[in-house]
């Protein structure tokens, strides 16, 4: 019987739970205590230090601390076409988080953009039908003046180009006139036709040379702009001013709008000008704009401790700091008294 109790007494503490109080660890199942070698590794040792690492001293397991979440700051507005709009009651009741916002924002940009886009798509349609329609018309009416001519039909061909027929009278008349012309003169009309023509054709090529300058002038003055802007003196207030009226070329439409005004009043000011006059007004209004933050930094009334060398204060009954030689007994015996003393 002893020898069964203790047989039995010595599995259970094999097979049973063991707790150490000072290590705070806990060894449990026969299986686990039971080495096996896997891949030459002590199998009860890796457990053991598993069970070790997920139980605090106290016995208890520890649980992981979750990592705080980061706050969330609802925005339910979007930008389409330089116009603001809003979430609806119920999309802003779906936004929980960022994540989610960030894609109901989409949704509302693609959506809002896509019904620009079929307006302009429309409208593109519309009027390309115009001007398809009004092409055929001008085509038929070309082919009906054509068979009209060709047909001698001289009646409905003026009719059809609304000439009157006094008009058409005259004509006819000069026309007889000028086939009775000696051939002189018959010449000077015909090199004074011509002459009329070239003048004609000399106009049209001026209008489009000063059309082509004009253009010119206005991409060089938007080049003489962009760089004036960007120069350092007035970069900072073009993008603050900028940054206020949500408008990244509000400084720049505000020059030109002051160009305008002095092109109305006949004077034609340089870029520079209406930059700093841009410039001037702006500030003048809000003196600190587009100025660098610069913090005042205090002086200091500390004295900071010098490293030029000072004689000591020497503190003593008005004797000199330099020891007196002795030149006699009566300096012998002083000497002796002040050692005693």
């Amino acid at each position: 019987m002893m020898g069964l109790e203790s047989a039995m007494t010595g599995d259970k503490g094999i097979a049973g739970t063991m707790a150490t109080p000072d290590s705070g660890t806990q060894t449990t199942g026969a299986a686990d205590t039971t080495p096996s070698d896997v891949g030459g590794v002590d199998a009860s040792a890796v457990k053991t230090s598993e069970v070790t690492k997920s139980v605090t001293p106290g016995g208890i397991a520890a649980k992981p601390v979750p990592a705080a979440a980061p706050t969330y700051n609802p925005n339910h507005k979007f930008k389409v076409l330089d116009k603001e709009h809003e979430f609806d009651e119920w999309a802003k009741g779906a936004a929980k988080d960022s994540d989610t916002e960030k894609k109901v924002r989409e949704l509302y940009e693609k959506a809002y953009g896509l019904d620009s886009v079929k307006q302009d798509r429309q409208t593109l349609k519309s009027e390309l039908a115009e001007t398809k329609e009004k092409m055929a018309n001008t085509d038929k009416a070309i082919e009906t003046i054509a068979e009209y001519a060709k047909a001698k039909d001289w009646d409905s061909f003026f009719e059809s180009l609304s000439i009157p027929k006094n008009d058409v009278l005259q004509y006819a008349l000069a026309l007889v006139q000028r086939e009775q012309m000696p051939p002189e003169q018959k010449a000077q009309w015909e090199a004074s036709r011509q002459a009329q023509h070239q003048a004609k054709y000399y106009q049209e090529q001026n209008q489009q040379l000063q059309q082509s300058q004009q253009q010119f002038q206005i991409q060089q003055r938007q080049f003489q702009l962009d760089q004036e802007i960007s120069k350092q003196d007035y970069s900072g207030v073009a993008e603050a001013y900028n940054a206020g009226m949500a408008n990244p070329g509000a400084f720049r439409d505000y020059v030109i709008r002051i160009g305008q005004a002095h092109a109305a009043q006949g004077m034609d000011v340089s870029v520079e000008q209406a930059v700093q006059e841009a410039t001037r007004h702006l500030r003048a209004v809000n003196p600190t704009l587009g100025m660098p933050n610069v913090s005042a930094q205090p002086a200091s009334n500390v004295v900071q401790p010098s490293n030029k060398p000072v004689l000591p204060n020497i503190q003593g009954r008005g004797t000199s700091a330099v020891k007196s030689t002795v030149r006699s007994l009566d300096d012998l015996r002083a000497r002796a008294r002040e050692i005693n003393s």
